[in-house]
């Protein structure tokens, strides 16, 4: 009797476990569809050679699928591939559908998005010159002088219509506290990521010079010599009429003018012009370093105020 009550019991125990199978495979295989959505990279096909897209290309979609708990359980973005199909051979906007193939088993549910606008255009180049701009400025006492760069053009490749828009191309250098010449390899931009650069930097050195005293003094034209009988020297005009200097403060302070070397007039009859260097004292340097000097000669007697001079010429040395 006791030994019946076991079997019964085992039947009853056999039963409940197949009971528990039938219900796992029901649940896994058998049960309403899962969704399980991935992001997936979104490649282009039949863009020919010497074409680009230009604009409006996502890098990805994302991808809705239905399967069972088991096909979703191991899905990676790498099981599945999306893709537009270029028109050959055209430039243009286009709305192309994404395509995207699954694995087999599964169903594809959705696509974000499902289509894309995008613009395909000809792939050009152009040179275009190199703008170099400063930043901050160089420690006192400093300054900076006009910087030179190497190469001061490059090649821009990229779509046609991008090309159009770009003018030129622009690094920019930090010279914040500088006390030297600052000397730098940069990168170049020209504000657009769809095109390549052709030198991509460029070598930018920028002058740092110590600063100089400056001062702006009118020039005195010195002459020698007087001009034929019967004639006389009307005006005396220099060009410039002054001049900058640059020196120690203490030195520039004692100067009023600078002077020419003397013009000679001896025995002249007619107007003329001449280059006058200038005296130019030890420790001093001057911009410009020589004048034109002009000298106006008339026939006739000289006017008791004799010459008219817009440069503070002396009087005729004899």
């Amino acid at each position: 009797m006791a030994r019946l009550n076991w079997r019964n019991y085992s039947l009853r125990l056999l039963a409940l476990l197949l009971a528990f199978a039938l219900w796992l495979y029901v649940s896994n295989e058998q049960s309403p569809l899962r969704e399980k959505t991935l992001t997936i990279e979104l490649e282009n096909s039949g863009l020919e050679q010497g074409l680009v897209i230009s604009g409006g290309m996502p890098e990805t979609v994302k991808v809705k699928v239905q399967g069972s708990r088991n096909q979703l359980a191991n899905l990676v973005p790498e099981d599945f591939s999306a893709a537009v199909n270029i028109p050959a051979g055209r430039t243009g906007d286009f709305t192309i559908p994404v395509q995207v193939n699954v694995p087999t088993g599964l169903r594809l549910a959705q696509v974000t998005p499902d289509a894309v606008s995008i613009s395909v255009d000809s792939v050009a180049e152009k040179q275009v010159a190199v703008a170099v701009s400063l930043r901050g400025t160089p420690d006192q006492g400093y300054t900076a002088l006009a910087p030179f760069y190497q190469p001061d053009t490059i090649v821009v490749r990229g779509p046609t219509k991008v090309l159009e828009g770009i003018k030129q191309a622009t690094a920019l250098i930090d010279i914040q506290g500088a006390v030297q010449d600052v000397d730098q390899v940069l990168q170049v931009s020209v504000g657009n990521s769809n095109v390549t650069l052709e030198p991509s930097t460029v070598r930018v050195v920028v002058p740092i010079v110590e600063m100089v005293p400056t001062k702006t003094v009118p020039v005195l034209i010195q002459v020698a010599g007087s001009p034929s009988a019967g004639y006389y020297v009307k005006s005396v005009v220099s060009n410039p009429v002054s001049v900058q200097l640059s020196g120690q403060s203490e030195m520039l302070i004692s100067i009023t003018n600078i002077e020419t070397s003397p013009v000679n007039i001896s025995g002249i009859d007619n107007s003329f012009t001449i280059d006058a260097p200038l005296a130019v004292p030890q420790g001093i340097s001057v911009q410009p370093g020589i004048v034109k000097v002009q000298v106006e000669v008339v026939k006739g007697e000289a006017p008791a105020s004799n010459v008219t001079n817009e440069s503070g010429a002396e009087k005729p040395k004899t």
